[in-house]
């Protein structure tokens, strides 16, 4: 038998879904009753406590880096009008996301996150499938923003090498060295174990918060001039090419929306967090209220600093050049550019420690191809699975020597297949358990089906949304890819199902009662 067969006759049985509303666990080991409750031993250290909740999804979503990266291209979509009223649109949506999905998380604190999600909240007919689709899509989210991070990494740096030089640097093997590089350092970062991502993560915490006030004071403050609130507020710019005003401005409040997914982080290392079905909704909560303050506060400050609007639109690096704008001096420029080099760094650090857990989730349950391999953690760390996270990434770049029109599609499924991921738990809640979901810590009373509806329509105007190609007409280039890659991904899912998984796959395979991690059903 190989690896993906059965190997150990005493777990062919799956998981019957548990009832976790009366758990009796001690005080002392309340956590790892809850798992085993849910049919999974205690694999990981419990070491990670609230402030971590926090930290760890608020790095990972990159808030200062991300939307600063993405900003100039969006200014033709909307100009200021559009990015600021869109995250006053999005700030209440995203909360109903957040409130829905901590409320999950507070009654099945997984590291699968919402793979497990889906085969707890669907029929026992359909949970297996659901579940397999929704952790090949979740995975698929986290890989491909891992490999947008590292791109902007390299963005960032070359960057700051071509600020520092006063030249444009457009050497394509540059930009894949120092992406590969990046992708390598910061992978391994999660060979070390939570405990240095613990550190790291208050360090990271520190620095995002100190910089986001640094940058929010000081760049109006260093800008020539200083536009007028009208212009802020109500300036509104269209060179997309469409004619209908009301798309170009949604176009623009993607700027926000694709920023603010990532908050789901923390429920990766819910498994090594203490009094998780509390503390992780908690911090869910309060990462996502910080993001979007900080995202409101990091815009106003643009806006009210940029000095040519037209020459931002047209450039090939926006962030340099709008720091040049304000500061006039290539190295200042040079160092708002470090600060979020580090705060990206920080975030693929995260980001790839999630990527890893989402799989081991999915290899303990024997979804992956060589499960088994997979499974395997050296000191609580998954590392062949880091490993395999760095394979990818560089040889899923190598084609863009030929045509950047397929890593364009690559860079395309990351926000698409988040809120893909994000909507299926929501959906399968919907149509089978409604109000009967077990209740954990986090009960959001009678608001939580209202709540659930609300952020299964939201997603769903995003999605269609972030499917639109920005600019008209199209060619291969300005394609958006969106559609055909989340496409790919739910197709080889299904496929794969087909041949495999509706054969040994009936759900989460419970193993709380193995005391060897060898003894594994593949």
């Amino acid at each position: 038998m190989n690896g993906d067969q059965v190997i150990n006759k005493k777990r062919t049985l799956t998981l019957d879904k548990p009832d976790i509303s009366h758990i009796e666990s001690s005080a002392v080991n309340a956590d790892a009753d809850h798992l085993k409750d849910l049919g999974y031993k205690q694999e990981f250290t419990r070491n990670l406590g609230s402030v971590l909740q926090v930290a760890f999804p608020f790095t990972a979503m990159g808030v200062l880096p991300n939307w600063l990266v993405g900003f100039g291209p969006s200014l033709a979509s909307g100009g200021p009008s559009s990015l600021f009223w869109g995250w006053i649109i999005t700030a209440p949506m995203t909360l109903a996301v957040a409130a829905s999905m901590a409320e999950i998380y507070s009654s099945y604190p997984l590291n699968g996150g919402f793979y497990s999600f889906s085969y707890y909240l669907s029929s026992k007919r359909w949970g297996p499938l659901m579940s397999w689709l929704t952790g090949y899509i979740y995975a698929a989210a986290t890989l491909a923003a891992n490999m947008t991070v590292a791109w902007n990494l390299a963005q960032l740096i070359i960057g700051m090498a071509s600020v520092v030089r006063q030249e444009t640097i457009d050497n394509l093997g540059a930009y894949v060295g120092i992406y590969v590089l990046m992708s390598i350092i910061c992978t391994a970062c999660g060979f070390a174990g939570l405990r240095f991502t613990n550190w790291l993560n208050y360090f990271m915490a520190f620095w995002l918060f100190a910089n986001t006030f640094v940058f929010a004071i000081s760049v109006p403050l260093l800008a020539p001039t200083n536009n007028n609130a009208s212009w802020v507020f109500t300036q509104f710019t269209n060179e997309t090419g469409y004619e209908n005003l009301a798309l170009v401005f949604f176009l623009g409040l993607l700027q926000s929306g694709w920023t603010m997914v990532g908050f789901d982080a923390g429920i990766t290392i819910s498994e090594n967090t203490k009094d998780a079905s509390k503390e992780g909704p908690k911090g869910l909560m309060t990462c996502v209220i910080l993001a979007l303050i900080q995202g409101i506060a990091l815009t106003v400050a643009v806006l009210f600093s940029i000095q040519d609007l037209d020459a931002l639109i047209n450039s090939d690096m926006p962030i340099a050049d709008f720091f040049m704008q304000v500061t006039q001096n290539k190295h200042v420029s040079a160092f708002f550019l470090s600060v979020m080099v580090i705060a990206q760094f920080g975030s693929l650090s995260n980001t790839s420690v999630a990527f890893t857990r989402i799989c081991h989730a999915m290899a303990r349950d024997g979804v992956l191809p060589y499960s088994r391999f997979f499974y395997k953690l050296h000191n609580e760390v998954p590392v062949r699975l880091a490993v395999m996270q760095i394979v990818i990434m560089t040889l899923v770049i190598l084609p863009i020597f030929a045509t950047d029109v397929f890593w364009s599609a690559i860079l395309s499924l990351g926000v698409v297949a988040y809120n893909m991921a994000y909507a299926l738990p929501f959906v399968c809640r919907l149509i089978w358990v409604r109000d009967k979901m077990p209740k954990g810590a986090f009960d959001l009373g009678r608001w939580s089906l209202p709540l659930n509806i609300i952020s299964v329509l939201w997603i769903s105007f995003l999605s269609i949304i972030l499917c639109f190609p920005a600019v008209s007409p199209v060619d291969a280039a300005s394609m958006n890819y969106s559609s055909l890659m989340i496409g790919a991904v739910v197709l080889f899912s299904l496929a794969y199902y087909a041949i495999k998984g509706r054969k040994t796959f009936h759900g989460p395979r419970a193993n709380a009662d193995d005391d060897n991690d060898e003894a594994v059903v593949f």
